[in-house]
């Protein structure tokens, strides 16, 4: 069969999609002459082409966007192998790339080098008609847990195959994430790996390379900017005996107890003393001329330090809302970027003490900023759609003895006041889903109906989006969670059951809803929520039976994991290949619970954790892509261990 791409103008992002049409059109069928042309503009007297990239005409055909660069609409008009495959921006042309070959069958099923299943067929005339615009403008994810340049990579790779398309690097260098992994800690089988400050800042310039040619929309910094400018090196939660800290600099830093000192001798735990006009103007400073340095950032977070309890007490400041301090810095970076003719967009933040919302200040001009709703401390057994939102309430703001709301309702209360008080008209939620509680969930089955539901109800609560605060590596046992998410970012109207069908399907093949059974079971019968606070009040002896129940299970799917195995190749083998590690991890895994709900001593829980930790070290070159074991050593093996 034959093919021809006629690409429209010379943009590098249209470019990198006719590159990845052409080579996935050869996977699926290597006898196929696919040929490239190239045009300045679309010319509809050439007949038997399909077109790809970006014209007005197209444009006009696609739904109504509010904002072209960063709300994304895509067209497919594909009929007998001739038409055109287009989006409103570059970005959105790849995302429509993408679909386009997912309608010829290929899927990517893990945020892996590892998790793309392309099938192999001879092509006959192909007709698609697809013309969407997605349901939220956000769609990112965030760098988070332990990784190197590599894992990245291949999250940005699928970012756009899996309809998002924007992603965040974290601090002014990201070295905490990368020193967990080459610091080896949490695996006794490795040695530690050398690593400089100028070779991770080599990683981040390829990832900023990597997020450029797919056109996707770039978050920065957050983290540091209340210790950056003044001097103090903040490129992880690292702490300091804060010798450092010069007589210029102390009457710059909050006063709490009558001292002004690193919080938890921590210098991105520290806030300022933000009725200091010298303070504020030393931040407000480095953001104006951060943004006017790296006009390739989309969106720069401007966040106070990460440390609640931690406001100015002095006579300035203790007055005044953490909230209203900080709107008036926001406003004034806005002024002096406006003046300047920068477009930036700043993301603001409602976190630790600033959930709180303003008392008197307000945005001047809302179209400069984003607001980011992050509330760490909510539960993940509860989502914004089986919640009764209208039960939250706001609890009066004690400076430096506030509680963190730990549900949902009192959380969005929180977000409701801001968005009312502030005048913000565009908004996300910065939700930890895939940070730890994923971990606990042995199937993986109901923190991905829970993300997936808050997705599909981001609305109903005033946001336009997520991104994603998550481990980099998360698809063990599978890339379900993810694919949820996304699915449900691009269409909140999307169907879980028909999704998760579709996903299990592609990953495994034909018994892929035997998996979705045995998974979701898995997840019923050993609830996370149990594990992340072995809660006196639950019912042990059930608990216990349920844990049972558990591993006879895993136990009896292995003959359908063996039977797969020796029957499937290709990265479908891979999902199985998961699978099968999957299982015999529970094997070890499920007796800790087992032994914790009879009442096991801490020596004996710590034996068994010991060679469920052993297991995971020494099968690491098997699960590195998909399961981040720093975090998972971190936060599931205390909790059994009883050490809290």
């Amino acid at each position: 069969m034959k093919i021809t791409i006629a690409k429209i103008g010379d943009d590098k992002t249209v470019n990198f999609a006719i590159e990845e049409l052409y080579k996935y059109l050869k996977i699926i069928d290597f006898d196929s002459i696919v040929e490239i042309c190239s045009y300045k503009s679309y010319n509809p007297s050439l007949e038997n082409v399909i077109w790809v990239g970006m014209d007005d005409s197209f444009t006009n055909e696609m739904p109504a966007v509010k904002d072209s660069r960063l709300d994304d609409a895509i067209l497919i008009d594909v009929k007998d192998t001739s038409g055109k495959i287009s989006g409103n921006n570059p970005r959105s042309v790849l995302i429509a790339v993408y679909r386009f070959l997912k309608e010829l069958g290929c899927v990517w099923v893990r945020n892996t080098a590892d998790g793309e299943i392309i099938p192999q067929y001879p092509l006959s005339p192909i007709s698609v008609y697809i013309n969407e615009a997605a349901s939220y403008r956000h769609r990112a994810i965030c760098i988070e847990g332990s990784v190197t340049c590599e894992h990245i990579i291949d999250t940005i790779d699928w970012i756009p195959k899996a309809a998002m398309n924007g992603y965040y690097i974290q601090f002014f260098l990201p070295v905490v994430f990368f020193q967990r992994w080459y610091d080896h800690s949490t695996n006794r089988f490795l040695s530690p790996e050398p690593y400089t400050r100028e070779r991770i800042q080599g990683f981040i310039n390829r990832i900023e390379e990597e997020i450029s040619k797919r056109g996707l929309l770039y978050h920065a910094i957050g983290h540091g900017w209340t210790s950056e400018p003044l001097g103090f090196e903040s490129s992880s939660w690292d702490k300091t005996d804060g010798s450092e800290i010069t007589d210029d600099k102390r009457i710059l830093l909050a006063e709490i107890n009558g001292k002004r000192e690193f919080k938890n001798n921590m210098p991105m735990g520290t806030n300022l003393c933000y009725s200091n006009p010298i303070a504020r103007k030393t931040v407000t400073d480095a953001v104006v001329s951060y943004c006017l340095e790296h006009p390739n950032i989309d969106y720069l977070h401007f966040w106070l330090a990460d440390c609640s309890n931690s406001f100015c007490e002095c006579e300035g400041c203790r007055d005044t809302v953490p909230a209203d301090h900080y709107v008036m810095m926001l406003n004034e970076i806005d002024e002096r970027l406006t003046n300047a003719g920068n477009d930036t967009k700043i993301v603001f933040l409602a976190y630790g003490d600033l959930l709180w919302a303003p008392e008197n200040e307000k945005l001047k001009n809302t179209d400069r900023f984003t607001l980011m709703f992050a509330p760490i401390t909510r539960k993940y057994s509860q989502s914004f759609k089986n919640t009764d939102l209208s039960s939250g309430e706001v609890a009066p703001y004690l400076r430096n003895k506030i509680s963190l709301p730990t549900s949902v309702a009192e959380n969005v209360a929180h977000l409701r006041n801001w968005l009312e008080r502030s005048g913000a008209t565009d908004s996300f939620d910065f939700d930890y889903h895939l940070m730890w509680d994923h971990q606990k969930d042995i199937g993986y089955y109901g923190i991905a109906k829970v993300l997936f539901d808050d997705m599909q109800n981001l609305d109903r609560v005033g946001l336009n989006g997520m991104v994603s605060c998550q481990l980099t590596r998360a698809s063990f046992p599978t890339g379900l969670p993810m694919q949820m998410m996304a699915e449900a970012l691009w269409d909140k109207e999307c169907d879980f059951e028909e999704k998760s069908d579709g996903y299990f399907l592609s990953a495994f093949g034909s018994n892929g809803l035997s998996v979705k059974n045995y998974l979701k079971t898995l997840s019923e019968l050993v609830d996370f929520e149990y594990i992340k606070y072995f809660d006196a009040t639950w019912d042990e002896e059930d608990q216990k039976r349920k844990f049972l129940a558990a591993q006879g299970l895993v136990s009896e799917f292995e003959k359908v994991i063996k039977t797969n195995l020796d029957s499937i190749d290709g990265n479908t083998r891979k999902s199985w290949e998961y699978l099968k590690i999957h299982s015999e991890f529970l094997k070890l895994f499920i007796p800790s619970l087992i032994r914790r709900s009879e009442g096991a001593s801490a020596e004996e829980l710590a034996r068994l954790c010991n060679g469920v930790t052993d297991f995971i070290a020494q099968n690491d070159s098997r699960l590195h892509r998909t399961l981040d074991t720093f975090y998972y050593h971190h936060m599931v093996i205390p909790a059994i261990k009883k050490e809290y």
